[in-house]
């Protein structure tokens, strides 16, 4: 490669010419590489005889990086050192010609040259004159590759393992010398660097752009790093283009993709030309597909890929290759498999269709139809891609898919979008992203349309539909007509929509209380999806299951199944879906009503966000799981009365999207009694009221209503409200019959009754001992306190009432008393210092009545003075 380097040869080594010159010069000015120059500062100042091999295909910065390291370095550097730089070029054989250029470089005088020399003998005396000189030695060989002849390459490798601890050796190469190279790597004494290595980075990309002249934004940068994957070459290539055409940016990336005449010229010229032709077309057949196996190619080809794979890795050709599922996937940098693409052209159409239909029935066979997709659109006839929906377009779309395959179709075939099947798929699609307007939008477009023929068959239609429909009910709370519900789910021979419509139907079965049915129906899911491998809607069914068992009551069941649910996601790289944000939102919500501090980490999943439609943000799971995360962190939150606010903000959106009493209507006390705490008396009153009118008088409402009376002293409308509750015969889910308990113990406590008091918190205590049921201790004002005076006379549930008042937070509400509000207006005036009749005069009530309210906040809070009320206070977070 003279030309490249601009070097005279000085004669030729055994199949190849060696310039024995200075250090080249390049014909621009680099970038600077700081990250690898001091890589290789750190390999050059071992000693022990390191080798460094830096292989990489052309235009991949080898000899760049070499020359800015080695033109620092011209100098005697470190005690005398010197770098000794050799090129290889291809030319005629000459024997011996390596060993006599290094010597000449180095200045080693050899000894009178024998016809039976042989290359070992000349490595060998070349390394003993090296240890004899004891200098330091930086020996870089470049375009070492085109060492061809087989006694030279023995003469390098014993050379290379039998270098004096003096000398470090740097061979850059486009692809690995044939010799045992693992022999230095049993020594330690190897370094390797590769095409990863030598990447430009994003900045380091973004620096070559700027040099020339453009600037591009962050998209525009990351559009081309995916293009050339940071070859410097390529990148060089594109800054220069975008210079010749700034104004836009966008036009020169898609040129580049296209392969302009400069990028065609290179990978030809240097990287395909010289392949054999059967090599070239194996890599024709591959590149139709993004990724591929050995057994794609297999297919693609008629066998004997692994051939021709390991002829490209002894090529070192640009390949790259990742292991997902126990199978390795190959890839071509992206601007080779465009050049091998447009070869396929030249193939002709008949050609290029059946290598396209291969790629999508291999992928679809091996559980990838995202990724055979494509392919389909390709084909110039529909039947294939209309199977293909029928079969993967549910699994594609709950797997997070659907946007891609909706914009798909939208580029080929438009108006398929407008059949039934798909516009059904594009309900399941919105559902899954959490958008409701989109769900409910097409859901109505479904029902009113005139359309009733689909490509797919009416049983698949009918089966689609009636899940549809029980997952917007769910979602909604749209009426579900008893149709969509009948004694078994509608089946048909696709698993996956069998699967969906058992989850689906089940689901619906929850909401209406039929709990039992309903997990029947998702242990019947579960298994058709255990079966068909369809991890998403494994997921689903797990975590559903973890719903049914809260909705039961069974709260350690309910945690144990959401755990479950979550390892499940965590293996199969499904955490970041909406399902896995519920199983997190139900193991967390479990804790908390066990009294247990919920995984920080695993709930703040619960809060992330997403983009909506709109272009606003959203909750990445929807409102339950955000609900339920500021829920369950509100009490080690610092600012409690701004998560009390997000709190009510949260609850107020579920109630607008998802008015569904069984799902949303549990959580009302809870986030009324958090509004309490923070002496949101009035926002807490609206909520209840709002949530009254979505959901009706149901009994959540009614235990919401009962802990404002409690807040407000009110306890004869306390027994009024939860009386009934207590007496009817259907029983209530066990936390809100527990809480009901509580509240009509603290109720007779106050009006003087103890034996009804204690008789109270009996009951609560044996309804809450099999599920551990402690939150409702931790909200309800007065409760602990009853726990404390009815110590030792619980019988069996002793040993529980003794572990709730030891709970941590039992603290909180020793230091909340029931404050009234003129009370609690007076406390909030004392820390500024203000006089009585000044606090009287802002009150707008007399300076008596303002001593009465003090000596009723010093009496509740233990304290005789200002100062140590207003302690009691802080520390009890009213003030």
């Amino acid at each position: 490669m003279t030309g490249s380097h601009g070097l005279e040869s000085s004669g030729s080594i055994d199949g190849a010419a060696v310039c024995t010159s200075d250090i080249p010069d390049l014909a621009f000015t680099p970038i600077s590489r700081p990250s690898l120059l001091t890589g290789l500062d750190v390999i050059t100042e071992s000693s022990n005889g390191h080798v460094l091999l830096v292989c990489s295909p052309v235009g991949t910065g080898k000899t760049v990086l070499l020359t800015q390291w080695a033109a620092r370095h011209r100098s005697p550097i470190r005690g005398g050192a010197k770098v000794v730089w050799l090129t290889v070029e291809e030319q005629p054989h000459a024997p011996g010609q390596l060993w006599q250029s290094l010597r000449a470089r180095l200045g080693i005088t050899s000894s009178p040259r024998n016809s039976l020399n042989t290359p070992l003998a000349e490595a060998n005396e070349l390394a003993d004159g090296l240890a004899r000189g004891g200098e330091r030695i930086f020996l870089i060989l470049d375009d070492a590759h085109l060492i061809t002849d087989p006694l030279t390459l023995a003469g390098v490798e014993h050379f290379l393992l039998h270098m004096p601890p003096n000398v470090t050796a740097i061979l850059s190469a486009r692809f690995e010398l044939p010799i045992r190279w693992h022999l230095l790597d049993m020594s330690a004494r190897l370094h390797r660097w590769g095409p990863a290595d030598l990447a430009f980075s994003a900045v380091e990309t973004t620096q070559v752009c700027r040099e020339q002249g453009c600037a591009l934004e962050d998209a525009e940068v990351g559009l081309l790093m995916d293009l050339t994957r940071g070859w410097a070459a390529l990148v060089r290539i594109a800054a220069i283009s975008f210079t010749a055409r700034a104004a836009d940016p966008a036009a020169v990336l898609t040129s580049l993709s296209r392969l302009p005449s400069s990028v065609s010229d290179l990978l030809a010229g240097e990287l395909i030309d010289t392949l054999p032709p059967a090599l070239r077309l194996f890599l024709t057949y591959t590149s139709v597909p993004i990724e591929f196996t050995e057994r794609l190619a297999d297919d693609l080809v008629g066998g004997g890929a692994g051939h021709w794979l390991y002829e490209l890795e002894r090529l070192n050709y640009p390949i790259t290759s990742v292991v997902r599922d126990n199978e390795i996937w190959f890839s071509y940098h992206p601007m080779l498999r465009a050049y091998f693409l447009a070869e396929l052209n030249r193939l002709g159409a008949e050609s290029a269709e059946e290598l396209h239909l291969r790629v999508s029935l291999h992928l679809q066979a091996v559980g990838e139809p995202a990724a055979a997709l494509p392919h389909l659109l390709t084909l110039p006839h529909r039947r294939p891609l209309l199977d293909f929906l029928t079969e993967h377009g549910l699994a594609l779309t709950l797997g997070g898919h659907g946007a891609m395959l909706v914009d798909s179709l939208a580029a080929t075939d438009a108006d398929l979008l407008e059949d039934p099947y798909l516009v059904l798929l594009r309900v399941v699609d919105a559902l899954y992203r959490i958008d409701i307007d989109g769900a409910r939008a097409h859901f109505d477009a479904m029902r009113w349309s005139d359309h009733s023929e689909s490509f797919t068959t009416p049983d698949i239609l009918h089966a689609l539909g009636a899940a549809v429909a029980c997952e917007m009910a769910v979602a909604t709370g749209l009426a579900l007509e008893d149709a969509h519900l009948s004694d078994a789910p509608p089946t048909t021979e696709l698993p996956d929509l069998d699967c969906y419509a058992a989850i689906a139907t089940a689901t619906a079965l929850l909401v209406r209380g039929d709990v039992a049915g309903g997990e029947e129906r998702l242990r019947m899911g579960l298994a058709i999806a255990e079966i068909a491998g369809d991890r998403p809607l494994r997921l689903r069914a797990l975590t559903r299951l973890g719903i049914a068992a809260g909705m039961a009551g069974a709260l350690t069941i309910m945690r144990q199944r959401a755990d479950h649910a979550l390892g499940f996601a965590h293996d199969h790289r499904l955490l970041e879906t909406p399902d896995a944000a519920h199983a997190t939102a139900l193991s967390a919500l479990g804790a908390y009503m066990q009294g247990e501090e919920p995984d920080t980490a695993l709930v703040a999943r619960t809060l992330t966000e997403r983009t909506l439609p709109d272009g606003a943000t959203g909750p990445h799971g929807g409102w339950h799981p955000t609900v339920i995360g500021t829920l369950v962190t509100f009490e080690s939150a610092t600012d409690k009365t701004a998560t009390a606010e997000r709190l009510r903000h949260g609850f107020a959106r579920l109630l607008e999207t998802h008015p569904v009493q069984t799902t949303g209507g549990g959580l009302v006390p809870f986030v009324v009694w958090a509004l309490l705490r923070v002496n949101e008396t009035y926002s807490a009153q609206l909520l209840v009221e709002q949530t009254r009118t979505a959901l009706g008088e149901i009994p959540e409402i009614i235990i919401a209503r009962a802990a404002l009376a409690t807040n407000a002293h009110k306890p004869r409308a306390v027994l009024d409200l939860v009386g009934p509750l207590l007496d009817t015969p259907v029983p209530s889910h066990p936390v809100h019959t527990v809480t009901s308990w509580l509240l009509y113990a603290q109720a007779h406590q106050e009006l003087g009754s103890t034996t009804k008091a204690r008789e109270g918190m009996e009951n609560g205590l044996r309804r809450a001992v099999t599920e551990r049921i402690v939150r409702p201790f931790l909200e309800v004002p007065g409760a602990v306190e009853l726990l404390d005076r009815f110590a030792g006379s619980f019988g069996p549930c002793n040993d529980f009432a003794e572990s709730v008042r030891r709970h941590p937070l039992v603290r909180r509400q020793i230091k909340h008393p029931n404050l009234t509000g003129t009370e609690l207006k007076v406390l909030r005036q004392l820390p500024s210092g203000r006089t009585t009749q000044q606090i009287a005069d802002d009150l707008g009530i007399s300076i008596n009545t303002v001593k009465t309210h003090l000596r009723g906040i010093y009496t509740k809070l233990g304290s005789s003075s200002r100062v140590g009320v207003l302690s009691v206070a802080r520390d009890g977070g009213l003030l």
